[in-house]
C-alpha cells in the first residue's frame, strides 16, 4: 500500500496532466525514463533523469537524475520539490523501469498508477532492469552524445526482431486476460552501456526470476507472431554455423479436444536468406535441402525445451488457453489450468533458405 502511495504521487510530480506545449523548455524539466527499486524498511527508491534545457543561444539539452526514497505521498513529494528547480512534466517520457527485486514482488499497482494517468501514453514503454532499474537511468542520464532516448530507442528496435510487443497497453492486455501472462524486455548495465539480456518471464505481475535469452528472443517471437526481419544464428554441428536473415516468418495454432485432453500443434514457416555459412557447403541445390533440415531440427528442439519450460514454470506468455479457448466451444478456463502443464504441445518448423551473400 505504501509502495502504491509513492508511486501515485511520483507519478503526479513527474507526469503532471500538463504537456511541454504548455511551458516555454526553459521553464521545466522534461522527465524521460522513470525507475523503481526496493530500498531499505520496506520502502520504495524512485528514480527519473530528466532533460535540462541549457541557456544561451545555441542551447542544448542537458541531463540531471532526481530521486527520492521514502514510506508516504508527502515526504517523495517534498523530496523531489526540495531538489528540482524547475517543474518536472512527462512530455518526454518514454519507459518506466523495475529492478528485478521489485519486480518479483509484483508490479501491477505501479503498472496501474500510470494506466489511470491521461498524460501518459498507451506505447509508453515496460522493462525489468537485471539489478537495479537506478543502474539504468544513472548510465542514461550520461547519454550526452546520443540523440533521443537510449533506453526507448533500444527497445524500439529490438522489438523488431528479438522482443514481442511490451508496451504498458501490451502488459495490461495480457495481465488482465485469462489464459496468458505478459513478458517485458529484460535490461542490464555492462561496461556503462545499456543492453538487452533477454525477456523477462512473468507469472500475472511477477517476475518469476527466469527470461529467455536475447539470442532466443527470435526464436520467441518465431512461436508468437508472424514477423519480417532479425537474424538467427543456428549450430548446424561442431564448429559450423549458419546465420539466417528472416525474410518472412509465419505461424500457425490447431487446437484438438480442448475440454477434454487437449493436443497442441504448433507449425512454423520460416523463409529466410543465408547471410554467411561458417564450414558449410552450399553449392547444390540437395546441399542446401540438407541444411535446411538440419536447421528445422534444431530449432525444433530449441523450442520444444522453450516450450517445456513453460509448462514446468505454470506460465503461458504464448497465451496458449487463449488460442484453445478461441477454438473450442463453451470452454472450460478452470479444465484447462488444471492440464495446462501436461498439455502435449509438439511444434514443427519449415525452412526455405534463399542464398544470399553467402561466405564459405
Amino acid at each position: 500500500m505504501m509502495g502504491k502511495m509513492l508511486l501515485v504521487l511520483l507519478s503526479f510530480v513527474m507526469l503532471t496532466g500538463c504537456g511541454v506545449q504548455d511551458h516555454i523548455l526553459e521553464d521545466v524539466l522534461l522527465a524521460e525514463v522513470v525507475g523503481y527499486d526496493t530500498a531499505e524498511a520496506d520502502k520504495i527508491k524512485g528514480s527519473t533523469v530528466v532533460s535540462v534545457s541549457q541557456s544561451g543561444e545555441k542551447s542544448s539539452m542537458g541531463k540531471e537524475v532526481y530521486t527520492a526514497v521514502t514510506h508516504t505521498d508527502k515526504n517523495v513529494r517534498q523530496q523531489i520539490e526540495s531538489e528540482a528547480p524547475r517543474s518536472l512534466v512527462g512530455g518526454r517520457l518514454s519507459a518506466i523501469l523495475y529492478g528485478e527485486k521489485l519486480a518479483r514482488k509484483g508490479i501491477y499497482d505501479y503498472v496501474d498508477t500510470y494506466r489511470r494517468d491521461p498524460a501518459v501514453g498507451r506505447d509508453l514503454y515496460l522493462a525489468v532492469v537485471s539489478g537495479k532499474a537506478e543502474d539504468i537511468i544513472n548510465v542514461e542520464s550520461k547519454m550526452l552524445k546520443t540523440p533521443g532516448v537510449k533506453t526507448e530507442e533500444i527497445i524500439d528496435h529490438n522489438s523488431k526482431t528479438h522482443l514481442p510487443e511490451t508496451s504498458l497497453h501490451s502488459f495490461l492486455y495480457y495481465y488482465s486476460g485469462k489464459n496468458m501472462d505478459p513478458v517485458l524486455p529484460l535490461l542490464e548495465v555492462e561496461q556503462n552501456h545499456i543492453k538487452i539480456k533477454g525477456i523477462a518471464l512473468f507469472k500475472d505481475d511477477t517476475y518469476i526470476g527466469k527470461y529467455i535469452k536475447y539470442e532466443d528472443g527470435f526464436l520467441f517471437k518465431v512461436l508468437l507472431e508472424n514477423f519480417k526481419k532479425g537474424v538467427y544464428e543456428a549450430r548446424i554441428k561442431e564448429h559450423s554455423y549458419i546465420a539466417i536473415d528472416n525474410i518472412s516468418s509465419r505461424v500457425k495454432y490447431e487446437i484438438k479436444d480442448g475440454n477434454g485432453s487437449p493436443e497442441i500443434s504448433i507449425k512454423a514457416k520460416i523463409k529466410g536468406g543465408v547471410l554467411e555459412a561458417r564450414n558449410i557447403e552450399l553449392k547444390s541445390q540437395s546441399a542446401v535441402t540438407a541444411i535446411e533440415k538440419k536447421s528445422e531440427k534444431t530449432l525444433e528442439k530449441k523450442l520444444d525445451r522453450m516450450v517445456k519450460m513453460f509448462q514446468d514454470n505454470n506460465i503461458d506468455p504464448l497465451a496458449l488457453g487463449d488460442r484453445v479457448r478461441s477454438q473450442t466451444r463453451n470452454f472450460d478456463s478452470k479444465h484447462w489450468e488444471d492440464v495446462y502443464r501436461t498439455v502435449p504441445i509438439k511444434v514443427d518448423v519449415d525452412v526455405e533458405l534463399v542464398q544470399q551473400g553467402i561466405t564459405d
